[in-house]
């Protein structure tokens, strides 16, 4: 690409650093003959204490093996040596993979992430940008890693091929969706209760046997974690490739009303036109499929997770339908007291009660808090004299079918959608945010994991406490060997459960519970394959939207999905709109309300973009994604956050060329949510596409004003900065980093730092103060690569 102004023409190149993060503990995460509106917890923390290790961790002989290819297994080594504790089923040193990573040693495998990897765009890939960013976990250690080992993790991802066809596999049609479901209606008795739950997509998308199988598993456990009824339900495949399951919804004890409040907000309803096929057989026009992953990621959160399960507001009415008596003095409640947790940041107060539907364990979590009196200060537990009132209660109890339901509160009681980020440890929290449902199976899925009660020791060898007291204080705290008894018959109640729905105990991808990794696999970021495969049409149809004029978000989405992948949510906010624009679906009518289906969706709308792991703060367009040789080219550039942006190019023959600031725009501050394009309308320079072959347009937005990679722009000199050939700039960065972050000015520096004593981190180095609309460690990248013909 050059650019041409008035006076000269300037060689044009590139740039470069990209976004998240890629590490952090991971985990998130009535009578049998009744469904009353019971109460259900999420996260790690419901049932005793600490989770343990991995779920499933898998063996030393399951981890991939080195590859032979010298670049590729110099990747390896990297991220053996240093990403393979927190992402490695096997090698774990924390509970569970971070972010829902557990198999960073598989190249092959992490080459199909779209959310980590953009073939043959690095800057473009999470995989790459974490580590050249610096953007890691406090404890990585970046600076061991030198220029060499991150070109070649560039270098690799250079080789890492688009989207193929599966080999040896036939495609499951939409025509052979519906047939399969008619037949397997006109084969069942009671069909008007069968439903229908689709992995279709994802069987077409080349997942392997293995991940079909727990995908398969996940949508049981899913359907049984949301059931009332009295015995588990087996979902069971109706296709030859086992990719459409059905489930007998009277055997959940739900009506159609749980069904509906499913399709409601259900996004890719009849996206793929399976609803009009079938539409003889479904005459009120309620819906009999969805998507399977669909179904896992929406409906095993809260607040859609308490919806289905018609779980109350308030922990005292939860328990009160549950007919469970949480006074200390009743004959079947047992407590543990923990001083440290591994979940929350603080004591905790486990209490085991049987109840009707086999048992439940409701926490009493307290955060540490300097002056308050704690567990220990008091150990007769809530609502004794002294106690200090919980910050937050978790409770998981079995249903009737013996499966796992889960409620959260808060200290006064009311129900939670989210456990509260000041109570978890950084371990746990680093990992993402950890909603009520089948999140807590991440921790919970078979077994609960046996934690120590530290309480009864402090009681007995307490003389100041009252006999009376202690005595019954020590009847809640039993012996360990008592309290072993009762996590084994929990532990059995769930794992019989299991078994009778036909599922498989301690079934486990990459060190992940089928249900986490289903959701995981929904929540990847979306190419323009994936989402022409999930809506079942041609995918020039999809990329031709990018070009004209169409409602709504449509557009946008695929202006950016031409590009790359974007986030789910993304695309969950923009479906309708796709759909409209397809002449799938009618525009709605003027006035009439939308439908709610962006339910995972960020609360601001207009930004379109994912809060999550996945997000892509930063969105650059083109318009079209190829262009003639001699056209012109803008970039369309949108941040999440005010930031100031430097775009960089990089030529066919790999040279970089820092496209903005530059001599004309030299005020380089984004603004929040603004569309940005460079170069303006009226601007005295234009990019010009000069020869064939592919360009890539780097975006970085910082929080402060000083450039990335130290670039030092002199424009009398050079109106665009030119930086060479771009590898060897990185690699000539890097080094230079390297030197400054280990040089004695460094040091000193670093041991002047002020510490962070409740997350036990350095704090940033004090800086000058920001524009209002900035903040200091925000960082978006981005990269988007163009062909010119």
């Amino acid at each position: 690409m050059t650019m041409a102004n008035g006076w000269r023409s300037a060689r044009l190149a590139l740039t470069l650093l990209a976004l998240t993060l890629l590490v952090a503990a991971g985990l998130a995460s009535a009578s049998a003959q009744t469904a009353p509106p019971l109460a259900s917890d999420p996260p790690a923390a419901a049932a005793p204490q600490a989770p343990g290790p991995a779920p499933g961790a898998a063996k030393a002989s399951d981890i991939a093996a080195a590859p032979e290819d010298p670049t590729a297994a110099k990747v390896y080594a990297l991220f053996e040596r240093h990403c393979a504790r927190c992402h490695q089923a096997g090698k774990l040193d924390t509970k569970l993979p971070a972010r829902r990573i557990g198999n960073i040693l598989n190249l092959d495998a992490l080459a199909t992430d779209r959310s980590l990897v953009r073939p043959g765009n690095p800057d473009g890939s999470r995989l790459y940008t974490v580590l050249q960013s610096r953007q890691t976990p406090h404890d990585f250690p970046v600076d061991e890693i030198g220029g060499g080992e991150l070109d070649a993790v560039r270098q690799w991802l250079q080789t890492v091929k688009a989207d193929q066809s599966c080999q040896g596999r036939t495609p499951v049609t939409r025509t052979a969706i519906t047939d399969a479901i008619r037949s397997a209606l006109s084969q069942s008795a009671g069909a008007a209760q069968h439903r229908f739950l689709t992995l279709t997509h994802l069987y077409n998308a080349c997942a392997t046997d293995q991940e079909m199988q727990v995908y398969r598993e996940a949508v049981g456990r899913v359907i049984n974690s949301l059931s009332w009824g009295l015995e588990p339900a087996v979902v069971e495949p109706v296709d030859e490739a086992k990719t459409i399951l059905k489930v007998d919804i009277s055997k959940l004890g739900w009506s159609s009303k749980q069904w509906e409040r499913l399709t409601a907000v259900y996004p890719y309803f009849d996206a793929d036109g399976i609803k009009r096929g079938l539409t003889a057989l479904d005459p009120d026009g309620s819906g009999l499929v969805l998507r399977g992953d669909w179904l896992a990621a929406a409906a095993g959160r809260a607040p859609l997770y308490y919806d289905l399960l018609g779980l109350p507001d308030r922990l005292t009415t939860m328990l009160a339908s549950l007919k469970i008596d949480t006074n200390a003095g009743a004959p079947a409640v047992r407590r543990i007291g923990i001083r440290a947790s591994q979940f929350i940041r603080g004591n905790r107060l486990l209490q085991r009660q049987s109840f009707a539907n086999g048992a439940a364990w409701l926490s009493y979590d307290y955060a540490t808090t300097p002056g308050r009196p704690d567990l220990f200060d008091a150990p007769g537990g809530p609502g004794t004299r002294g106690a200090p009132r919980p910050d937050s209660s978790l409770l998981h109890f079995n249903l009737p079918n013996g499966f796992q339901a889960f409620f959260m509160a808060n200290g006064e009681g009311l129900r939670l959608n989210e456990l509260p980020a000041s109570l978890l440890r950084d371990d746990v929290h680093a990992a993402g945010r950890i909603l009520a449902g089948t999140a807590c199976l991440a921790c919970h899925d078979g077994k609960l994991q046996p934690a120590t009660d530290e309480l009864r020791s402090r009681v007995q060898n307490d003389t100041t406490i009252p006999r009376d007291i202690r005595e019954r204080l020590l009847a809640l705290h039993v012996p360990k060997e008592d309290m072993s008894k009762l996590y084994d018959e929990d532990t059995q109640r769930l794992q019989g459960s299991l078994t009778a729905a036909g599922l498989t105990d301690g079934l486990t991808l990459n060190g992940l519970d089928p249900v986490t990794a289903l959701q995981a696999r929904f929540d990847r970021a979306v190419s323009l394959g994936d989402l022409a495969r999930e809506l079942d049409v041609p995918q020039f149809r999809l990329s031709a939207l990018a070009t004209v004029t169409v409602p709504g978000r449509a557009g946008d989405l695929m202006q950016r999905l031409i590009h790359g992948p974007v986030s789910r949510r993304a695309v969950e906010v923009a479906i309708p709109d796709v759909l409209t624009a397809l002449g799938i679906e009618k525009a709605p009518s003027e006035g009439s309300a939308p439908r709610t289906t962006d339910i995972l969706a960020p609360e601001d709308p207009a930004l379109q973009d994912d809060t999550r792991e996945v997000t892509t703060r930063l969105v650059l367009k083109t318009g079209p994604a190829a262009f003639k040789v001699g056209e012109a080219l803008s970039v369309t550039v949108r941040s999440r956050e005010a930031c100031y942006l430097t775009l960089i190019n990089i030529d066919r023959n790999g040279r970089g060329t820092v496209v903005y600031p530059n001599d004309f725009d030299q005020n380089n501050l984004l603004e929040a949510g603004k569309e940005l394009r460079v170069p303006a309308e009226g601007a005295p320079y234009q990019f010009r596409l000069r020869e064939p072959g592919k360009e890539t347009v780097i975006g970085i937005c910082l929080g402060g004003p000083k450039p990335p990679f130290a670039i030092k722009h002199d424009f009398e000199r050079q109106r665009f900065t030119e930086l060479g050939d771009y590898r060897a700039f990185l690699i000539r960065a890097a080094s230079a980093d390297a030197q400054d972050r280990n040089s004695p000015a460094a040091a000193a520096e670093q041991r002047n730092r002020p510490r962070n004593t409740k997350r036990g981190r350095n704090e940033p180095a004090p800086q000058p103060p920001p524009p209002p609309t900035a903040r200091p460690e925000y960082q978006a990248r981005n990269a988007i690569q163009v062909t010119v013909e």
